[in-house]
């Protein structure tokens, strides 16, 4: 058996990296071989790092998604199974539908229900699609009329178990993209701000990530004199409480694995309640509500002079480990229901295909990257580059680009 996963960039940081690293390694257990498709240019270099980091991909071939779109390019099939990861890329499936008729097509949706666009292109073309809650189900259901759906959390397979952290400390740490509309990390900086304006200047706050908000991070910072109280990119701190202020998440991997290593967790329930709905029971999590700057602030302190329990930490890591536990027969399970559907196919024109190559081009950027674009996708691979010229030159150029 075959299975395909097909994804926006597998290579760089973050939830839905994490998640395709995790399916790839599970399937490359239970099916002969694997292909992953990548949208983004990548070349041998970067796939040898990447089965060096992650042993689970040795089965792995990799193969770009413009492949799919030439004349003499990458084969659509066969494969048994098929995942889409990002849902700008649903348009895919009607490709790998008319290729694969009888394959189960699973769209993944990973982007927060509130960012999504209203029209789902490919929808009708998958078999199914995995949430991660059931208010996710109930939602995307009523907005997209769509009801082949199934509850799944997204692996968590990568997770590493530590020792309690149990010591006291004033230490906090965000780890996330530098995506501002949805991380909403300026919040944790309001909260650090706070605390400084009211004399709490022992607190520190430890911001690791990358993305073009970076350099509003910092002008908040320095506009607000908070250099002795924020580090960014900087070594963590052995002890420290996890601070999540995200609006959105369809998990919340950062958290899950900073229970994982012992730390306790602050975070925000989520614009939508997805992220309380996912860790509700796992006593480690202690929550904020973004009523208050002052009332949450008041909870940052709290929690620096709370001090993780033996059975606080044994219930949080029985909790995450019934999250993590027998992913692919859960996932066998809950799609059976979804096999040897009947879709209505019709040939695909050279013309059909441009159009969904360039419905999915209108939301990713060109598939054919011209030069300054992969000059910039290599440079940002690099932090050197972001040292020499600064976070202004990148933004610019990020404008240009897309």
């Amino acid at each position: 058996m075959r299975a395909a996963v097909i994804g926006y960039n597998i290579f760089a940081v973050g939830g839905t990296t994490q998640s395709n690293l995790n399916l790839l390694t599970t399937l490359n257990q239970h099916y002969a071989s694997t292909v992953y498709f990548n949208y983004l240019p990548f070349n041998a270099t970067d796939t040898h790092q990447l089965k060096r980091r992650h042993h689970g991909l040795a089965k792995t071939q990799f193969a770009l998604i413009k492949g799919l779109f030439e004349q003499e390019g990458q084969s659509a099939g066969p494969y048994d199974v098929i995942w889409i990861t990002r849902e700008d890329l649903f348009p895919l499936s009607t490709i790998f539908r008319n290729a694969n008729p009888q394959a189960l097509i699973v769209g993944e949706v990973h982007t927060p229900l509130a960012l999504l666009d209203d029209d789902l292109p490919g929808l009708n073309d998958l078999s199914c699609v995995r949430v991660a809650t059931p208010s996710i189900k109930e939602a995307f259901e009523e907005r997209y009329n769509f009801k082949r759906i199934y509850v799944q959390t997204v692996g968590l397979d990568h997770l590493k178990w530590g020792k309690i952290d149990d010591q006291l400390s004033p230490n906090f740490v965000v780890q996330s993209r530098f995506f501002e509309k949805q991380k909403d990390i300026m919040y944790s900086l309001r909260l650090i701000n706070d605390l400084k304006q009211h004399g709490k200047t022992n607190f520190h706050l430890y911001i690791q990530g990358t993305g073009a908000d970076e350099f509003d991070y910092r002008s908040y910072i320095d506009g607000n004199h908070l250099r002795s109280m924020v580090s960014i990119n900087r070594p963590l701190p052995r002890h420290y409480t996890y601070l999540s202020t995200s609006k959105f998440e369809t998990l919340g991997y950062s958290i899950a694995e900073t229970v994982a290593q012992g730390h306790q967790v602050l975070a925000y329930l989520g614009d939508d309640d997805v992220i309380y709905e996912n860790f509700k029971d796992v006593p480690m999590v202690h929550w904020i509500e973004k009523h208050s700057l002052a009332e949450d602030a008041d909870k940052m302190i709290a929690i620096s002079q709370h001090a993780v329990t033996t059975d606080e930490f044994e219930q949080s890591q029985a909790a995450l480990k019934t999250m993590a536990a027998d992913y692919y027969s859960r996932f066998i399970d809950r799609t059976h229901q979804f096999e040897d559907l009947e879709f209505n196919l019709q040939p695909l024109t050279d013309k059909d295909k441009l159009q969904i190559q360039q419905t999915i081009e209108n939301k990713l950027g060109p598939l054919n990257p011209g030069l300054t674009r992969r000059i910039y996708y290599r440079m940002i691979k690099a932090p050197i580059f972001k040292k020499i010229f600064g976070l202004r030159f990148f933004q610019r150029v990020k404008k240009k680009v897309k």
